[in-house]
């Protein structure tokens, strides 16, 4: 067991076990290397609290860190937020968890509600961390981890796209990866067309394979390449602008270019494994496009996940 591991299975067991001091002020202290980029702001009605994603637990797998937040991992409401030599220092003022509960509960029923990650994953240097491009060669233990990351991602998205968009619509994921999440929305909205390519061919390879029987359509194509190639589509479904796939930089210019595929009254939807790297009220405002939500939740589960939703103008 590493040093960074220790300390990460220490804060789910501080987290988890925290005793509330009522309004009293605390501090988190954050060091300088990879737990910055596990720090997030969730903005509801108008304020902000701070938090962080840490270990939790899935019998497939062990530990793992995961894109679904629970209310436990909020500290509180942010009052002050420096930097220095100990790394990011952060006062946040103490609240019970039922506290906790009722802002993830108010997060999802509020407008403003969103969840942000100031820190990308970066290396030893404070440098953007991006996946060499052979970590995407796909063989049967990272398609296992892909696939179970995703699956609160597969439920929610298939059961919004029944209300959002009509039968014939062609619903476009131009970073497919396994294939297992537009595949799963061909079998749950089999009225609709999908479309499903990735860079990487051996994702593509398996996903004809797994999915030989699924009436999606799978080709070899670089995501930043569809813009160029006329494709359009009706919802578009963007679950790589994230942390450790590319840059801010890379994925804000990719967010531009790809939003030019959706038709008019089409569907942006943005969300990932690891946190969106683009400020999304941003580049809407920037894009003219219609933000229509910024967080999600599943029915029945105190939660909350990164998912943000847009509308093209018609």
């Amino acid at each position: 067991m590493t040093p960074a591991f220790r300390r990460e299975r220490h804060l789910t067991h501080a987290f988890a076990h925290r005793k509330a001091m009522p309004d009293e002020l605390d501090v988190h202290i954050e060091p300088f290397g990879p737990g910055l980029h596990h720090l997030f702001v969730l903005r509801v009605n108008g304020n902000d609290w701070v938090g962080r994603k840490v270990l939790q637990h899935r019998d497939t797998d062990g530990w793992h860190i995961s894109s679904l937040l629970q209310p436990w991992m909020l500290l509180g409401p942010l009052a002050e937020w420096q930097w220095g030599n100990q790394g990011a220092v952060i006062y946040f003022r103490a609240v019970s968890l039922q506290e906790k509960e009722t802002a993830f509960t108010n997060a999802v029923a509020q407008p403003d509600g969103e969840v942000r990650f100031p820190f990308p994953a970066m290396d030893d240097r404070g440098v953007e961390s991006v996946c060499p491009p052979e970590y995407w060669q796909c063989n049967e233990s990272l398609a296992t981890q892909l696939n179970a990351d995703e699956t609160h991602f597969r439920e929610y998205c298939a059961s919004l796209l029944k209300t959002l968009s009509d039968p014939g619509a062609v619903i476009l994921d131009p970073a497919c990866s396994t294939g297992e999440f537009i595949a799963h929305l061909a079998t749950e909205l089999p009225d609709r067309q999908c479309l499903g390519s990735d860079r990487a061919a051996s994702m593509i390879e398996h996903a004809k394979t797994r999915h030989g029987t699924s009436p999606v359509r799978f080709y070899c194509a670089d995501a930043r390449n569809v813009a160029t190639a006329g494709i359009t589509c009706d919802v578009l479904i963007l679950r790589f602008l994230n942390a450790e796939v590319m840059t801010r930089e890379d994925a804000q210019k990719a967010f531009r270019e790809l939003a030019a595929c959706v038709k008019p009254g089409g569907t942006l939807l943005l969300f990932g494994h690891t946190p969106v790297l683009i400020a999304v009220p941003y580049m809407a405002q920037l894009l003219k496009l219609e933000l229509m939500s910024c967080v999600a939740a599943r029915p029945g589960h105190t939660e909350l996940f990164q998912f943000y939703r847009l509308r093209m103008p018609l």
